[in-house]
């Protein structure tokens, strides 16, 4: 395994282990109105393993919930649109769901990339031209950055418990 797979295997670990355990009820709690809920910030880091592995793999979305959680890589986080994908579809198994589904899509092209791949010139979703090897590495530290967001939701006092 190169040191930018195991980064991302590293950061997904802690990432689940954030979130074992928890309710839909927790999962869909907001600090303040406005604010993502940890659900939301689930699937944000599931659309961006998905965005590289659409530019990089060439993988396409198979139906609606796939194309909404390639949306979650940018729409209410780095845009103004609205948050994609239904509040019903803000629960433990359909997040489950779609962080297997990037983990899957983009563990081939993360753990071997080709030459090709890391050469490959792109707009990344924040709209800075970059190559696939900066990408990778963008997106292999990128659920450490959210599970420091989730571990101070879930330290709020209101927190649900």
């Amino acid at each position: 395994m190169n040191d930018i797979a195991a980064i991302w295997r590293f950061t997904r670990t802690r990432l689940a282990q954030a979130i074992e355990g928890l309710t839909d009820a927790q999962l869909n709690w907001r600090m303040f109105e406005g604010a993502h809920s940890i659900a939301e910030y689930l699937y944000h880091v599931a659309g961006a393993e998905l965005y590289w592995a659409h530019h990089l793999g060439g993988w396409q979305p198979a139906d609606a919930f796939e194309a909404g959680v390639l949306a979650c890589c940018t729409d209410s986080f780095l845009n103004e649109k609205p948050f994609p994908l239904s509040p019903p579809l803000c629960n433990a198994q359909d997040v489950a769901r779609a962080l297997n589904l990037s983990s899957e899509k983009l563990a081939p092209i993360i753990e071997s990339p080709t030459p090709e791949q890391l050469a490959k010139p792109l707009r990344s979703p924040i709209g800075d031209a970059i190559t696939g090897r900066e990408g990778l590495i963008r997106v292999a530290q990128h659920a450490a950055y959210h599970t420091g967001q989730i571990w101070l939701i879930r330290m709020h006092p209101r927190f649900p418990r």
